[in-house]
């Protein structure tokens, strides 16, 4: 025992010595491939460990009173040691010139086994950790990536119940999701990787919604497309007349199913995995060089379990082969067959074949009551916005805001003042030179942020007028943005636009006009200067003309009533006169020429302002 642990710590000591020489450049420089036979050793140990444990240390993994009891049935090791050794490891990875993909491989199978020999501490920050190595590893590895979370991490780690068993109170790994979301979403360009995380969360996480609004709101805009596409896709409409159900069911890249794990599976690599075995003894036999559980396919389950017949093997979820609208419960005889939820319980997807289900709202109330179902794990449409709890109601308004942003100008449209500070940016190296994101893909892009408004953000008499303030303003920000759009894209969103948004804004302008109008002002509340020149530094020339661009913008479609000329126009005549040195007028006068020409104005709008 002494000399194994020795060794043990002997090996950890390898590891902070190529960690040491990859930084500094020392020679030998170690490759990747006397890393990964280090990591083989450690994880063949812990492996040789487990196997000897007579409890059950995966079940003991789900709740943390339990920690203390579940590291006492392990030998002395620097456990913690080899965690941190791993930890330093990856910050180097980029440095690796050689054997990438085998160290990869090692570190990820040692992650997995090193998971049941982690305190509380180091397990909340594994899954972080773990999808952190998609931004370093190389595309080859992504998709054992995503499978290392999904079956042997995430099932473990943010399922945990805290020590005072608060079933409420989320753990930190947990709390991580979000941004565990954002950097596979960020970093991996498969689709397929996006939706097999997604619906790994979705079955161990209530509440995914939340996480997923807050990467939309405050991620990078590869993550936010993404997340607002998925987030359409996933979850039951909440308004089934307002979206144009082929953008919102397109179909995504098939995922690659996660196979057998048995060593002697006769059909190695092609059976999809259907069952799982918890018991580690079990799995470490049957599955050498895995970590715990056992992912296995029927054939070998039942095999196993003719040789074993006191083991359990639970059923897995299949992914979503595709996404209905509509409820899929055989026996339902609701009118109203518009899904409102989808389960990712064992027990209901029994029903669909070990596919997650849609119920409608009658069949929902059946399988999810106060006497059956009250464990699932259920996800619903969205509700009004005004019934979030206050944190998801904040993730949600930035959600709108940052989609609509994602809408930017033609090049050829830029103010002069917007186009001075690109320039000048661009010199700097400030702006990146390569948009991850087509154009004609961010002008569409904004769609959702007005599904989700039009659909979730309807007014009452008590709604804050900041938050109705700064939604107004950003739409009315994205009108001007959309108005120079290319020819393919016009007619959707124009379509978008008078279909939907002018309603809206007609609704909003009758039951809050005190707040739609001081949007249109020159010099608006501090919750309404939000989008375009609000945020950028430019002169206060620039502000008012892109100000009342941004205004002419809403003439064409009658939103702008004389009522509303009448109410705002004095404040912008104020402002021009006030703001503007004299020998920038003429920059302004030159905007009102052109916005007073019959040749732009339409009949109704002219006769209005040559009555202002």
């Amino acid at each position: 025992m002494a000399t194994r642990a020795a060794t043990f710590t002997a090996r950890i000591r390898n590891l902070h010595d190529y960690q040491l020489r990859l930084l500094h450049n020392i020679m030998p420089v170690p490759s990747g491939v006397d890393i990964a036979n280090t990591l083989k050793y450690f994880s063949q140990t812990l492996l040789t460990v487990l196997k000897d444990v007579p409890s059950s240390p995966m079940e003991m993994l789900k709740s943390q009173e339990k920690d203390s009891v579940r590291l006492g049935l392990y030998p002395i090791l620097d456990y913690k040691g080899l965690y941190s050794a791993i930890v330093q490891l990856t910050d180097v990875v980029p440095l690796i010139q050689c054997g990438l993909n085998v160290f990869g491989q090692a570190m990820l199978q040692c992650l997995g086994c090193l998971l049941p020999f982690l305190d509380h501490d180091m397990i909340d920050t594994l899954p972080y950790m773990t999808a952190s190595m998609v931004a370093v590893l190389p595309s080859e590895l992504h998709q054992e990536i995503i499978n290392s979370l999904c079956f042997y991490i995430l099932p473990f780690t943010i399922t945990r119940r805290n020590a005072d068993d608060d079933d409420e109170q989320e753990n930190y790994a947990s709390r991580s999701v979000a941004a565990i979301i954002m950097m596979v979403f960020q970093y991996s360009e498969d689709p397929a990787h996006h939706c097999q995380l997604l619906e790994c969360l979705m079955t161990n996480k209530k509440n995914v919604v939340k996480d997923l609004l807050c990467v939309i709101a405050y991620g990078t805009s590869g993550a936010r497309a993404s997340a607002a596409k998925l987030l359409f896709y996933y979850w039951p409409t909440f308004n089934p007349n307002l979206f144009d159900r082929r953008v919102v069911l397109q179909k995504f890249s098939n995922l690659v199913p996660f196979v057998c794990q048995h060593d002697m599976c006769p059909n190695a690599g092609n059976a999809e995995a259907a069952k799982v075995c918890y018991d580690h003894c079990i799995s470490i036999t049957f599955a050498s060089d895995s970590p715990p559980p056992l992912y296995l396919c029927i054939e070998c389950a039942n095999e196993i379990h003719r040789e074993h017949p006191n083991q359990m093997f639970f059923d897995i979820l299949h992914p979503m082969q595709q996404v209905s609208m509509t409820c899929e419960n055989k026996n339902c005889r609701a009118s109203d067959k518009y899904a409102v939820s989808i389960c990712f319980s064992t027990e209901c997807a029994s029903y669909n074949g070990n596919h997650p289900i849609r119920y409608c709202q009658q069949c929902h109330n059946i399988r999810h009551n106060n006497r059956r179902g009250g464990d699932h794990i259920v996800h619903t449409s969205l509700p009004q916005l005004w019934d979030m709890d206050a944190e998801v109601q904040t993730y949600m308004v930035e959600s709108i805001v940052s989609l609509l942003k994602e809408a930017k100008h033609l090049n050829s449209d830029i103010s002069k003042g917007s186009a001075d500070i690109h320039s000048k940016a661009s010199l700097l190296n400030v702006l990146t030179t390569e948009d991850p994101i087509p154009l004609e893909e961010r002008q569409l892009l904004g769609r959702y942020g007005v599904w989700l408004l039009v659909g979730l953000c309807t007014p009452h008499e008590d709604t804050p007028a900041e938050i109705l303030g700064r939604l107004l303003s950003m739409l009315f920000h994205w009108f001007d943005i959309t108005s120079y759009t290319f020819d393919d894209q016009e007619s959707t969103l124009e379509r978008l636009k008078t279909e939907f948004v002018c309603g809206w804004l007609s609704d909003v302008c009758s039951s809050h006009f005190k707040v739609f109008v001081s949007c249109l002002l020159p010099h608006p509340p501090d919750y309404a200067r939000v989008g375009g020149h609000w945020d950028t530094l430019i002169s206060r020339t620039s502000h008012l003309k892109d100000g009342l661009n941004r205004l002419f913008s809403l003439v064409p479609y009658e939103i702008i009533t004389s009522e509303i000329w009448d109410y705002v126009m004095p404040h912008w005549m104020e402002a021009m006169v006030n703001d503007v040195p004299e020998k920038e007028q003429h920059e302004l006068k030159n905007l009102l020429r052109i916005i007073c020409s019959c040749n732009i104005l339409t009949s109704y709008t002219f006769a209005f302002a040559l009555k202002s």
